[in-house]
């Protein structure tokens, strides 16, 4: 493995791969369609995911806990039964049916989010950082970005996901 590449014709090298948490991030921004505003910024610090290269197969697991907006009252009201319902649906998940090679280093990524035991089919857009070999352990870096529709907000998503090799 080069120590970095930026193309190649599939998102996920050969392989298996495991999302390094302390690398990565997923951030969230709702926006209220109905009131016109951005309403909450935000994003989740409990998190999971593999990746399959052979398959191209990427699933993950957010902790819906783990809600951070950096105001304490905003993430209580988020975690009860009026939004993420946190005690009664722990998880939000995310698992891909197909991986499309776009161009270069851009990829369309379609999958299943399921919200509340709601899946939702989605594509999202990712882009390759790099592939590489950092300190001994082989890499591959991505941003994974797009939208959904839930209720009368849009959330914007954004992952930035550093995986390692298992």
């Amino acid at each position: 493995m080069s120590a970095l590449q930026t193309e190649q014709s599939v998102l996920v090298p050969t392989g298996a791969w495991e999302v390094d948490a302390v690398h990565s991030a997923i951030r969230f921004d709702v926006i209220d369609v109905e009131s016109l505003a951005k309403s909450i910024s935000g994003r989740f610090t409990d998190f999971e995911g593999t990746l399959e290269g052979d398959e191209q197969r990427l699933a993950g697991v957010v902790r819906t806990e783990s809600v951070n907006t950096d105001n304490e009252q905003r993430d209580g009201h988020l975690r009860t039964a009026d939004l993420l319902d946190t005690a009664r649906y722990p998880e939000i998940r995310f698992d891909s049916t197909a991986v499309d090679h776009v161009q270069g280093n851009l990829y369309k990524l379609r999958g299943e989010l399921t919200i509340k035991e709601i899946p939702v089919e989605v594509e999202l857009d990712a882009k390759l950082h790099g592939v590489g070999s950092a300190d001994g352990t082989d890499r591959v870096l991505f941003r994974v970005s797009g939208d959904i529709e839930w209720g009368p907000t849009r959330v914007e998503i954004t992952a930035d996901i550093t995986a390692i090799r298992r």
